[in-house]
Formats: C-alpha cells, sequence, structure tokens
C-alpha cells in the first residue's frame, strides 16, 4: 500500500441535528446509529483502511472526545488522535492538520473523511478515492469527491461543473452552491451539470498548504511559525492549543475551495448518504410495509404509517393512527413531533438549552 496516501478523519461535530440521540458529551459519530455492532467513526475508519495505511490514518476531534476516539479505534496511537482546543470550524482544523502531517511526510497525499456518512458500494468508493490519491500526487490540483444526485435534495451543498471532464474524468468545478430551495435543486439535478458536495476532501499536502496561504494568509502565516519554530511535538501542541481560539471561525468550502481556482470534482456513485439529519436517517433505513424505521426497539403498530420510531433495546413501542412522526426516547429525554423538519429540532435543542439548562443538551 502507499505509504504516501494519508486519512484524515474529522470527528469532532457535535451532532445537534440528530438531538436527542446525539448528545453534547456523546455526539452520533460515537454511536452505531445504523445498529450494525460499529459505530460510524468505526465504519469510516474500516473503509478507509482498504486505502491508506493503519498507521496514516489520523483523527481531528474535539478535545472532550479524544477518548472517546481512543476507546473506540484502539489501533490509533495517540500520536494518530489530533485535539482541537475549541470549535473553529473545518478550515482550521485541516490546516493544523496539513501543517502536521507536512512535518512528517512533505510528500503526503491526504483524503479528508466525515465520521458520519453512509457508503453502499465499497469496491467503487475505494476506486474513486483511490483514483483522486494518484490525480492530486501528479497535479496541484485540489479534488472534491460529487455525487450523482438521485433526487433534488435540499440538505446537500451542489458543486456545478465546468464542460467535459479531463483525460483522467476529473471535472473542473464552476461553482459552489449552499443547500438551496427545492426548485433551485430540481433545476441543478435536471441540467446534469450539477453534484451533491460529499465533503470529501483529497489533495497533496503541499498543494492544500499553499492554497490556504494564500486564502487565509495570517492564520497560516501563524501555523507555519509554529512548525518551523518549535520542533518538539508536544510543545508546539502546548502552543496550537494557545492560539487556536484566535483562528477565524471559517469552513473550508466558503473560505478556500470558493475562492480557488484549481478545485476539480471526482464524480461519483457508490450509494452515499449524510447521516446528518433524522431526514436523511429516515430516508437511509429500511422501512416496512407501511413506510416506518424502527430503530433498536420492539414495536406494535396500529394503522401507522411512515414514522420513525428510535427508542432503546428492551423498550416497547405502541403505536396507533399516527403518521409522519419522528419518536425519539433517548437518555433523559423523549421527543415526539412531526418528522422531516430540520428547524424545528434545532429550536426544541435550543429551547431545551435556554430554559433548562446543559441537563438534556
Amino acid at each position: 500500500m502507499d505509504r504516501n496516501r494519508y486519512c484524515v478523519i474529522m470527528a469532532g461535530g457535535q451532532g445537534t441535528r440528530l438531538w436527542p440521540m446525539s448528545r453534547k458529551g456523546f455526539p452520533k459519530q460515537f454511536q452505531d446509529i445504523l445498529g450494525c455492532g460499529r459505530t460510524l467513526l468505526q465504519l469510516t475508519y474500516d473503509r478507509y483502511c482498504r486505502i491508506v495505511p493503519k498507521e496514516n490514518v489520523l483523527v481531528s476531534t474535539h478535545v472532550d472526545y479524544a477518548g472517546l476516539v481512543s476507546e473506540q479505534l484502539p489501533d490509533l496511537s495517540t500520536e494518530q488522535v489530533i485535539h482541537e482546543p475549541a470549535f473553529r470550524g473545518t478550515a482550521p482544523s485541516l490546516a493544523n492538520m496539513a501543517c502536521h502531517i507536512r512535518s512528517m511526510n512533505p510528500k503526503a497525499n491526504i483524503v479528508i473523511a466525515q465520521s458520519d456518512q453512509l457508503v453502499l458500494d465499497e469496491t467503487k468508493f475505494v476506486d474513486v478515492i483511490s483514483r483522486g490519491l494518484d490525480f492530486v500526487a501528479e497535479n496541484n490540483k485540489l479534488v472534491v469527491v460529487g455525487i450523482k444526485p438521485t433526487c433534488p435534495e435540499t440538505r446537500y451543498g451542489y458543486i456545478q461543473v465546468d464542460g467535459e471532464p479531463d483525460t483522467d474524468s476529473f471535472y473542473k468545478v464552476r461553482t459552489f452552491t449552499e443547500k438551496p430551495q427545492y426548485e433551485f435543486a430540481k433545476i441543478f439535478m435536471e441540467s446534469g451539470e450539477f453534484y451533491w458536495n460529499s465533503g470529501i476532501y483529497i489533495w497533496n499536502v503541499q498543494t492544500i498548504i499553499d492554497t490556504m496561504s494564500e486564502c487565509l494568509p495570517e492564520m497560516m502565516r501563524t501555523l507555519e511559525d509554529i512548525y518551523r519554530e518549535v520542533p518538539d511535538r508536544d510543545k508546539r501542541r502546548r502552543r496550537g492549543y494557545e492560539i487556536y481560539t484566535s483562528f477565524p471561525n471559517a469552513s473550508l468550502d466558503m473560505s478556500v475551495m470558493e475562492k480557488a481556482d484549481n478545485v476539480y470534482v471526482a464524480v461519483a456513485d457508490f450509494g452515499w448518504a449524510d447521516i446528518g439529519t433524522w431526514e436523511t436517517l429516515y430516508s437511509t433505513m429500511p422501512k416496512d410495509g407501511d413506510g416506518n424505521v424502527v430503530m433498536n426497539c420492539s414495536t406494535l403498530k396500529y394503522n401507522s404509517h411512515n414514522n420513525l420510531i428510535a427508542l432503546p433495546k428492551g423498550k416497547l413501542a405502541v403505536v396507533q393512527d399516527v403518521d409522519d412522526l419522528l419518536v425519539v426516547d433517548s437518555g433523559n429525554v423523549l421527543m415526539i413531533c412531526r418528522n422531516g423538519n430540520e428547524k424545528d429540532i434545532r429550536k426544541f435543542l435550543n429551547d431545551a438549552m435556554m430554559k433548562l439548562g446543559d441537563e438534556f443538551v
């Protein structure tokens, strides 16, 4: 296996859109959401170990979750788990990871993985990621994996490609669009020019550092100074902790990818979903003849359709004459509401925090 291949798994999010199952102290990536015996983080690790040497897999996570990462991925050394001292967005996190990896291997080619995604066809997945890593090893390009849309989805960002692919089947990016309204998503899908933004990125370590230095010069100068002046890893980490909160709270897409002129798309169709919301989870999970999704628990259902019911193992849910509901019993929270409105979940969580404190968050 190519020793210059690296993977960074992003596992620092709080997963608030899957509240109350995903909690501040135990986010979704550390849970067996799909009921297969492996957590989302573990499934992600398993998937990328088919492409990258195990010793070259790193996890970027918030310092509060470092213990969970080590517990769930015992094969990783402490050096492979990189702590973020604050939630500052994906751009600072990935900039720090790039500098860290370059200090180990200046020839590294890196795939950035999200820890909460579903992949159904892993053979196709391995092929796409491997081709992307080979491509960036020979070209000063940034690659994002674009998923061929199957419906006018409004929960994903879209990437518009520019013309025909080059000889390596990589398209140049024309535009990025954040989550569109349904009417625009429908136009995007019908045009054949747009792909879902998977959040999977592939690049050579020096290419991303050079690009970030153009887009976020102050932050990159600070990081470059630390890595040049502080050779000791532990001292460098402590110094990084001290200055991390001064970095901008910036997303990679908005602060780097949308500004760079060397971004390409690797088009993919390997059965992909981002397990980010209850609505997405409902659309992903197997359903009974009445369109109901049942997670973990036992159920008795009477004239009930298109519900998602998630209770702890050993509990029984009895539902009668209800449709399109989300019923979640997790820890000290029971939530019963209409399924499909992400804004409602955010409101419930904010109200619980404002009115009742952190006990239910």
